[in-house]
């Protein structure tokens, strides 16, 4: 299952192995899931409704970060205590980690989807990225 704030790419992400898209600015589709999920990785780097993906964990449910947001997360008690719920964070990994990572992807033949600009357009590709048209990475080549 993936979440995303943007309809458009429900197909895409479907596509790429995900069994059920949910539209995380829909409080709707968010309460379809209620309870259903034993863990939500989250990978934003903006503020969201934390409390509503919280209520999306089943008992014992955990909800993992490593996504830096620069706000605190308001994260009511009864959220947690009720259901035994836990949040945690990592950095995304250490050099060897993310070596291994890497070598897992090739083993298995995944690759990210990245959009190219050359540097010359780094102002349309910022405009893009702003514009939330990217699929899903942009990168600048010299």
């Amino acid at each position: 299952m993936a979440f995303s704030s943007n309809p458009d790419k429900k197909e895409q992400i479907l596509a790429m192995g995900a069994t059920k898209v949910i539209n995380s600015k829909d409080p709707k589709e968010l309460e379809s899931i209620k309870g259903s999920l034993d863990f939500v990785m989250n990978t934003t780097n903006v503020s969201l409704d934390w409390n509503s993906y919280l209520s999306t964990l089943a008992p014992k449910g955990r909800f993992h970060t490593v996504g830096a947001v620069l706000e605190p997360k308001s994260i009511p008690a009864f959220s947690l205590i009720v259901g035994e719920k836990s949040v945690a964070g990592s950095p995304t990994g250490s050099p060897a980690l993310t070596r291994t990572m890497l070598d897992f992807c090739v083993r298995h033949n995944i690759y990210p989807i990245v959009e190219e600009f050359p540097m010359a357009k780094a102002n349309e590709a910022l405009e893009h990225l702003e514009k939330g048209k990217a699929r899903y990475r942009i990168v600048l080549k010299a």
